[in-house]
Parts: structure tokens; sequence; C-alpha cells
């Protein structure tokens, strides 16, 4: 969803740029003189430049006119901008490109190979690969661990039962009255585009808790909903603490290993580095630090949790994990 937006934005950019730009042709000394007189209008202004304008400047207007329309017409994509612009506006203010590579990136104008800057080559020592060993498994009666695997829960705090599952928004299930004959959306949830209402959420992990015998959980993240053009920092943070809460009351003493999903951060997918100060990401792995070792991380992982969301720690003896964002 993001990427794509992003392109759109771009695009729109370039082409309301492009087209409201003045354009400075002079005009003849004849036409001014008819102007003062008052012996024609500003239509035949617009006339006298009419021969100047090039018929791609036409062609971009025609194109991005309807655009623009959509763009205002759709909250949709009003708020993926809103959500995207100033990271649009920091790459192109900031990146050590061309235009034409800028563009070989963005839209695939040219080949990315035509230009060194995005190639590179890694250097492999010299030392012979060594041949691979099969991993061997564990005999039959070696101990077993019961692990749940938790990911990509998507709860959406905004599921409305008997509203639209096939709506025009990425994220559906959420308002409006289906048309007669149409089908409206479940109580607990439905196979249109739409996420998991939160009591069916609760009611599955629940239900988890009571029949399975569980040593310890790994917790893949992607936890709020899909409606990524119109999230804050502050649905983000209800939804990790919101739900991680449900975690520590229905699986009292149990570790959570959590790692973080791309759908945590607002605006989505986006991690920037430490050197982007001007969209720093710490406001999450603060949030994120506190809420897994409330989950049963050990506190010497904070650390470089709130450096980037990672750790390592022992699980059994001879046994670490190592959790990154990927």
């Amino acid at each position: 969803m993001s990427s794509p937006t992003t392109l759109l934005y771009i695009l729109f950019y370039h082409c309301v740029t492009f087209i409201i730009r003045i354009d400075a042709h002079p005009i003849r000394q004849e036409t001014v003189e008819q102007m003062v007189g008052g012996l024609i209008s500003l239509e035949a202004l617009q006339w006298s430049q009419k021969s100047q304008i090039e018929l791609p400047v036409c062609e971009l207007c025609h194109m991005a006119v309807p655009l623009a329309r959509l763009l205002i017409e759709i909250d949709i994509c009003l708020g993926a901008i809103h959500e995207y612009k100033h990271v649009v506006v920091e790459v192109l203010t900031k990146a050590h490109l061309t235009d034409q590579q800028l563009c070989a990136i963005t839209f695939g104008c040219e080949k990315q190979s035509d230009f060194p800057v995005f190639s590179w080559n890694v250097t492999f020592p010299d030392k012979p690969k060594p041949p691979p060993q099969p991993p061997q498994p564990p005999a039959p009666e070696s101990p077993k661990l019961n692990v749940l695997h938790l990911s990509d829960i998507h709860v959406d705090f905004g599921y409305k039962p008997g509203s639209i599952v096939d709506c025009s928004a990425p994220l559906c299930c959420r308002g409006g009255q289906p048309a007669s004959g149409n089908r409206s959306a479940g109580f607990w949830g439905d196979y249109g585009h739409c996420d998991l209402p939160q009591w069916t959420a609760k009611a599955i992990l629940k239900h988890i808790a009571d029949i399975e015998k569980i040593d310890f959980v790994y917790y893949t993240g992607d936890l709020p909903p899909h409606d990524v053009w119109n999230q804050s920092r502050e649905d983000q943070i209800y939804s990790i603490n919101t739900i991680n809460q449900w975690l520590v009351d229905l699986f009292p003493n149990k570790i959570f290993y959590s790692t973080v999903g791309n759908h945590e951060a607002a605006p989505c997918n986006l991690y920037p580095t430490p050197s982007i100060r001007s969209d720093n990401i710490s406001w999450l792995y603060e949030v994120l630090a506190d809420s897994w070792i409330k989950l049963g991380l050990p506190n010497d992982t904070r650390d470089s949790i709130l450096r980037g969301a990672f750790y390592t720690t022992i699980i059994r003896s001879g046994f670490r994990l190592i959790s990154l964002i990927t």
C-alpha cells in the first residue's frame, strides 16, 4: 500500500508543479498595446500564448487534472498523502542522487544497472566454502518443547458487524449498509477485505490458553489493522498496549519472544535510522521495550530494543535466540 501511494504522490506533485509553473515567454509589443488600449480581453492574452504552449504540456494537464480530482475526492489517497508527504520531501532534499537516478529507482524509467552508484560488489575471502553438513535430527526420546507462534493478528478495533464487506477501500467491515442481497460483515469476522474483530481475537487467545500446554511463545508482530492511510502514533500505541495486556492476562508466567512487524510504525513500513532527525522512531521502541519486558524478556534486552528493536537472549542452555527487524 505505502509504496504505490508514495509513487502516486510523487507523480501528482511533479505534474501539478509542472502545470502551474509560469511560462515566461515574452508577449509581443502589439499585444500589450492592444491590452492597454482596452481592445482585447484576458481571453485574447490566452490565445496569444496558446501557440507557444507545447503539446506535451497539454497532455500532461489532461492526465493531471483527473488525478487531482481523484485525490481530492478519495479520502484514502488524501490520507496516504498526508501520512507520507514528509517522507517524499525528505528523500528529495537529502538523497545524494541525480534526477535520473531518483526516477530510475522510483519509476523504473531507466535500468538501475546503468548507474554505477547502484552497483556494488561483495568480496568473499579466498578460503573455500566448507561442505554443508546435513543437520542430524534429535533422538525420538529427546525432550520436546511446545511453542506457540502468534503473528499478523491485525486486530481492528473499528470492526462493525453488519457493515459492508466488499467496499472500495483496502480495509472494509467498518461501516456502511450493504446493498440488498449482498453479504454483510459477520459478528465473528469475515473473509472479505476485513481484519479481525477484537472480541474474536480475545476468544481465540483464551481458547488457546485454556487447552494448549505451551512452553513459550514466538510473537512476531503486525498487531494494528490495515488502515495505513489513517493511522497515528496514538493509534499504534493503543493497539500494542491493549493486545499485549490481553496476553499478559491470558498467559501468565509465559515468556513471549517478540519482534516488531512492518505495521507497528506510523506511517506504516517506515523505520528511519537515527540519522533521520525529522521523524524519529524512538517513540515506538520505548513502547516496545516496556511491553516486551512485561511479556517476559529479561531486563538486559532493554538497551538494544531502544536502539533498534533488536535483541538476543538465551531460551535454554545451548539455545540462543536473535530477534531482528527484517
